[in-house]
Formats: structure tokens, C-alpha cells, sequence
């Protein structure tokens, strides 16, 4: 038996069954079979590094496809915002964006059970997909999913049948796969056993082969037409299926479901703990970033990530101001009303996070220790796009609250003893070899600015993936430009091989486009390594522009 508790982190679950269009309002609830199987190939592909489905994932899949899940609902309503949606230069149209509102937090999860036996190497597979899963329908689908062995007793069961299970239920039809062996099936019937071009027989040496006849060409498209397997079928693109004129996908069934009446109509009269304190503060938010399809851009690299997040900021500092003479908001500037700075460091970090793929970043995680005031909380939902040169970013504000909300999504704001880093530390001030200004001095400055704990151990990032300690930075860094580099061995006189500081950081931006005259103190771009005596919580960023993603650190396992 598997069993998959998936929560969404926004609340809410977007997604349209197949063959209605988004206006209709229509919401798919539960997602269904079919959706399941097409996301954990997705996540496979998206978020570990499959070049291809693996044989385990295969098979995993098809014992999937053989027996049709069951759902166990959390309680849930229904909501639908219009927005403008851009189909050209100075064109858009009104979209209906209809979602069903799930609960946040403690038990409101929604829970899907198989009754299969997979094999140790599938259900190793299986954990890893629900590990690494982040989305479930539209982008606005943000989820967390876990394997669980029991769900929360509050749950309403909902399973595929012929009959209803009794009174107050009402049927969904849910496109599910087929199995192999009843696709494999089907495939035979439709494509008629004609293998594609007749066999001709061989000809002697030299000679021109003949040409294919009409009919088997059109064998071999029809062939073509159905994928040659179940997971083939699976893989398939909907942009494809409808070139290829399909008006379901080949491979798939509509198969009944049973739902309680008021599935979609009730909410949870169980409180949730600690809903008044957070409903009264809001300290961290998380913003997504998609590219312009329409100009077909990508997504920003880690590397031009303080420029991106130097952009952002001027933007949602302009949207703060209310042009009525307050100015825009401290939590974001940093200064109050008549512009002098605030003490410590408790206005807005903007740290670039890669929750999908680690080439680009696709979402800001925006925390601040002063918390999130109104006027910010209205800029984080009033940006909509970026530009940079010729470069447009799309940005949604996916949800406020407590740093403790995000923490199953994002490794910013998680617990941990050991910390490296994700975008490159740059020293605050010149370093020296020794005192307040080494590498030493200026990494626990900055821990004790933030009020986090001191470091045990200190480690700088050398090429290759390993790491030296911080007392022995100075060797490293003030032979680099002689080729001297070498650092003292465990024992007195026994010098190691050459290990140079990595150099992968150097393409990282580490000076401010928008105040240039702000640059760095100096020229350097190092990884850190930190060990603490006791697991700290996040965001931890340290160093010249920290406030701007530099020197962002993600837990190390």
C-alpha cells in the first residue's frame, strides 16, 4: 500500500479537467489519476535529473495505472478571481480562474492511498517523487507532499465505483490511465497489427530499394499516431495531442467517482492553532517568478541574481509609496520617515530561491524581522512584472506569513547545524590576516549582527568541492596571484596538494548596478561553510549586499 499526504502551501488548488476550457469555472477535485501520474514524471525530469524514466519508474507507473487510487478529502470551498490575461502587444483578455480553497497547516491534507506492493526499488523512487514534489495543476498550485502511513480521521473517502456508496454523494467523472496490458491492447486493435512499411524482400547488391506504396506510409503514420506504450502515452504533450487531433489522450478512461455532496461547499470548523497570532503578524512572503512566453525569455540565472533582486526592490519600493509624504515603507528601505538608517538589520532580505530547477531561479523569498507592514504587503502583490534591458520577469506573490509556514518548500528558513552557501559571500570590509577584519572576525560579526550564534567552524570553498578551514583563507588568498597556493598540512611541514579557491563564484555579479557607487569593498567571491553547535534557523545572509541575495546560505546535508 502507498499512501501520499499532499498539503497546499498556498491554500489553494487550480486545475482544470481535461476538455473544459478555464472559463468555465470548472475545478478538478481531486486531482485526478491521470494528472498524478504525468506530475511524478514530471518531477522525475524537473527534479532528479531523469534523461530518461528509469525501469523502476517505469514499472512504479504502470502498478500505478493498474489500480485506480483513493482520495480521502480534506474540507474545502470553492473561490474564482478574474485577472487580465495578455494574449498580445495591448491586448488582454478577462480570465475566470476558479480554485478550491484548502485549509493551511496542522491536519488539512489531502490524502491519496494505491493498494499496490512495489518493490523496494520502487517505493525508494516513490518517496524520493513525493520528496521533491512542489507543484500539482496551474503554477498557483504550490505543494508540499510526504509518504504517510495513516491519514487524519476527519477525511471523507472518495473512490471510484459504478454505484454510489449511499445516500449524499454525487459522481465526478476523472480521467485515469489505462493499465499496460489494456493499452497494449487497444493499441493492436487501432493499429491493426500492420507493422508500419511492408517487409520487401532483399535485393541484390547495388540495386535501388523500392519505393514504399501509399498504403504503407499511411500504415506508418498511423502507427506513429499512438505511442508505443503506456508511458509513452503518459509522456505525451497536450500541445501535441491536439495537433495530432486527439480529444482525450490515447491511453486514458473516465472513471466514476463518488464524492460527498458538499465536497467543494464546507469548511473546517476546527481551529487552527495559532491562526489569531498569525493573522496579526506576517513576517515572511514568498514571490514567484515565470518568464515572458510570449517573447519566449528564460528565467534569471543564480549569477545575475543581485541584479534581479537589486530591480525588484526599486520596485516594490516605488510601489509602497503612497505619494502621500510618508515616503516608501522602512521595511524595505531601511530608513525611517526622515532617512535615517534603522539599527541591525531588521528590514527586508530578498533571497533568490531555486525550487525547480538549479540553472535559473524561480522564486524570492522576501523576510524581514521587522515584519511585513501594510504598505509592503501591498507592493508584494501590486508587482507584476521586471524588466531588465530588454528582459521581462513575470512575479506573483504566492503567500504571506510566518517564516514557519514556509519551511517544508523552502531550505532558507529551515533548522539546521551546517550551512553553505547558495549565491556568493563578499567580505563587508578589506580583509586582514588577523583581528576584527579576517575572514574569521568578519563572518561572526556579521552572525552576531543578526543576532544568530557564533560559528563553531569557518570553511572556505575550494575547487573541486572540498573545503579548508578560514584560519588557513590567507595562505590561499594572498599567493593566489603567484601560483604559491598551498596550505599547511595536518602536521607541521607537510604541505597539501595545490587547492585554489573555486572559482565557479567569479561569474556570479557581486557589484550594484543601480548605485554603482556602492561597490565592494573588495574583489572576492568565496563559499562558505558553517558549522554550528546547535541547529539555527534561517534565512541566514551574510556579507556586502546581503540584502539583496548575496551571501544566501541553504542548509547542507
Amino acid at each position: 500500500m502507498l499512501r501520499l499526504a499532499i498539503r497546499f502551501l498556498s491554500g489553494s488548488y487550480h486545475a482544470t479537467p481535461w476538455g473544459r476550457h478555464l472559463n468555465e469555472g470548472d475545478i478538478e477535485w481531486p486531482p485526478s489519476p491521470w494528472r498524478l501520474c504525468r506530475a511524478f514524471l514530471a518531477t522525475g525530469f524537473a527534479r532528479l535529473g531523469w534523461t530518461a524514466v528509469p525501469p523502476e519508474g517505469q514499472t512504479l507507473l504502470e502498478r500505478l495505472a493498474a489500480s485506480p487510487p483513493v482520495y480521502h478529502l480534506p474540507p474545502a470551498s470553492t473561490g474564482h478571481p478574474r485577472h487580465d490575461m495578455p494574449l498580445d502587444k495591448n491586448v488582454a483578455a478577462k480570465e475566470l480562474d476558479a480554485f478550491s480553497f484548502v485549509e493551511r497547516g496542522g491536519d488539512a491534507v489531502l490524502g491519496i492511498s494505491w493498494d499496490v506492493e512495489p518493490t523496494a526499488a520502487e517505493r525508494a523512487l516513490f518517496d524520493a517523487l513525493a520528496d521533491r514534489s512542489s507543484y500539482l495543476g496551474h503554477a498557483e498550485s504550490w505543494v508540499a507532499a510526504e509518504v504517510t502511513e495513516v491519514f487524519p480521521e476527519h477525511l471523507s473517502p472518495c473512490r471510484a465505483s459504478e454505484c454510489a456508496p449511499g445516500p449524499g454523494y454525487e459522481r465526478i467523472a476523472l480521467l485515469a490511465p489505462l493499465s499496460a496490458a489494456e493499452y497494449a491492447a487497444f493499441r493492436r486493435e487501432r493499429v491493426g497489427g500492420r507493422g508500419g512499411a511492408e517487409q520487401e524482400e532483399p535485393t541484390r547488391r547495388g540495386a535501388r530499394a523500392p519505393k514504399k506504396s501509399a498504403a504503407s506510409k499511411e500504415d506508418a503514420k498511423l502507427e506513429a499516431l499512438y505511442p508505443a506504450d503506456l508511458l509513452a502515452a503518459l509522456l505525451k504533450a497536450s500541445d501535441d495531442l491536439q495537433r495530432d487531433g486527439w480529444s482525450q489522450p490515447p491511453g486514458s478512461r473516465w472513471l466514476s467517482y463518488w464524492r460527498q455532496g458538499d465536497a467543494l461547499a464546507k469548511t473546517s470548523t476546527r481551529p487552527v492553532k495559532g491562526a489569531h497570532q498569525r493573522a496579526q503578524r506576517q513576517d515572511t512572503a514568498l514571490l514567484a517568478l515565470s518568464s515572458d512566453t510570449a517573447r519566449r525569455e528564460v528565467l534569471p540565472r543564480p549569477a545575475d541574481a543581485l541584479l534581479c533582486m537589486e530591480v525588484l526592490h526599486a520596485a516594490l519600493v516605488r510601489k509602497s509609496d503612497r505619494g502621500d509624504g510618508s515616503g516608501p515603507s522602512p521595511c524595505l528601505t531601511g530608513k525611517d520617515a526622515h532617512r535615517v538608517p534603522l539599527k541591525g538589520h531588521r528590514h527586508a532580505w530578498l533571497l533568490p530561491a531555486s525550487l525547480g530547477s538549479e540553472d535559473h531561479f524561480d522564486h524570492v523569498l522576501v523576510h524581514a524581522a521587522m515584519e511585513l507592514d501594510e504598505r509592503t504587503r501591498e507592493a508584494l502583490s501590486g508587482v507584476r512584472k521586471l524588466f531588465r534591458k530588454d528582459i521581462c520577469t513575470l512575479v506573483t506573490l504566492v503567500e504571506t506569513g510566518l517564516r514557519e509556514d514556509f519551511e517544508q518548500a523552502v531550505p532558507y528558513v529551515r533548522a539546521a547545524k551546517v550551512w553553505k552557501s547558495v549565491l556568493p559571500f563578499v567580505p563587508p570590509r578589506h580583509l586582514k590576516r588577523q583581528g576584527a577584519n579576517s575572514l574569521e572576525g568578519q563572518v561572526q560579526a556579521e552572525l552576531a549582527s543578526r543576532g544568530l550564534p557564533q560559528a563553531e567552524r569557518i570553511e572556505v570553498e575550494l575547487d573541486g568541492g572540498d573545503y579548508s578551514a578560514a584560519s588557513d583563507f590567507w595562505d590561499v588568498w594572498h599567493r593566489r596571484h603567484i601560483g604559491e597556493i598551498r596550505l599547511a598540512g595536518p602536521e607541521e611541514g607537510a604541505p597539501l596538494p595545490e587547492a585554489p579557491l573555486a572559482t565557479r563564484w567569479r561569474h556570479f555579479r557581486t557589484a550594484r548596478a543601480l548605485n554603482p557607487e556602492q561597490r565592494p569593498p573588495i574583489a572576492a567571491s568565496l563559499g562558505l561553510r558553517l558549522t554550528f553547535a546547535e541547529p539555527v534557523r534561517g534565512p541566514i545572509a551574510l556579507g556586502y549586499a546581503s540584502h539583496f541575495g548575496l551571501g544566501a546560505m541553504a542548509p547542507s546535508p
